[in-house]
């Protein structure tokens, strides 16, 4: 039994007050989104290195095969086939998968982690305020719009195929969003999870061995391949859980709008990837955006939870 159920169950008096409870929670979700930015992009970094080493498909090929074994043995019971209604739906939710992380490694290969991320981030943006006529809305896609163009100053360090790459990253970013929130709505979240990174795995093999298997022999990358996908899958997976548990969706998104900066940061500690004053300040725009947008549609979600609710 945790303390706070051992607390309700001892009685009103030892129950801390539900505002005391409620910013406790938003202190934890606070950290463990940190955490999760951190060891997300930590093996965004990480991930350079190993397609240094092997090649982009090799690569990706390590992260989604360690990610697929790891929770597969600690779930098992999530290693089962789909109900048909939703086997159509979990294939579609795998190809996008696939297609965004390789976008995504294409893209990083070609281009700093931190302003990828950040054009990245246009997809769940997309996603946010499709179908708004709000102007708030509009300014948040305006303001991402002027960090992107800031971003892709040809002066910058940013290649035209990196942010072509990082663009269709995002394109299949949204689309996995909304075919993601279909499948969890039907299936458990860890089986959909399981299924798709074995799916992705199944998908890619053929293609990492027609590449000619460029890991044999590399144990080092195969290492850091093991640790991307605990980094990058794993252990991400179980802190999203986690927080999402203790605050709302939209709060969560607000806080997942710091990725890009923390993925700049990574970039710099792990690879020493410098960012010009012009690239942190397109970072920066497309951070606010993705805040203001989420902040924007939990206000809206609120006032329409009210009205059905009534006085």
């Amino acid at each position: 039994m945790s303390p706070s159920a051992s607390n309700a169950a001892a009685g009103p008096a030892l129950a801390p007050p539900a505002p005391a409870v409620a910013a406790r929670d938003s202190l934890t979700a606070v950290i463990l989104v940190v955490i999760l930015g951190i060891s997300m992009q930590a093996g965004s970094a990480l991930s350079v290195l190993v397609i240094g080493a092997v090649g982009v498909i090799e690569a990706l090929w390590l992260r989604t095969f360690f990610a697929a074994v790891i929770l597969a043995v600690v779930r098992p019971r999530a290693v089962r086939w789909p109900a048909r209604g939703n086997r159509l739906l979990m294939g579609a939710l795998t190809l996008s998968l696939l297609a965004m992380n390789l976008c995504f490694y294409e893209a990083i290969s070609r281009a700093p982690v931190g302003v990828v991320v950040a054009v990245e981030f246009l997809g769940p943006l997309g996603v946010a305020v499709a179908g708004s006529r709000r102007w708030l809305d509009a300014v948040w896609v305006v303001l991402a719009g002027v960090g992107v163009f800031v971003l892709a100053d040809p002066s910058g360090s940013v290649s035209t195929a990196g942010l072509l790459f990082s663009l269709a990253s995002a394109v299949c970013w949204a689309a996995f969003l909304l075919l993601a929130k279909a499948a969890v709505t039907r299936m458990e979240p860890l089986q959909v999870t399981t299924l798709m990174l074995i799916g992705s795995t199944v998908l890619l093999t053929p293609v990492f061995l027609a590449t000619g298997v460029k890991v044999t022999g590399q144990g080092h990358a195969i290492l850091l391949g093991l640790g991307v996908a605990v980094l990058s899958s794993a252990l991400p997976y179980l802190l999203e859980m986690t927080a999402l548990k203790r605050v709302r969706a939209s709060t969560y998104g607000v806080l997942l709008s710091l990725e890009p900066g923390i993925a700049a940061l990574m970039g710099f500690v792990i690879l020493a990837q410098r960012l010009t004053v012009r690239e942190i300040g397109g970072i920066v725009a497309v951070i606010v955006a993705a805040a203001g947008a989420s902040w924007t549609a939990a206000r809206v979600l609120r006032t329409r939870v009210r009205r059905v609710r009534g006085p």
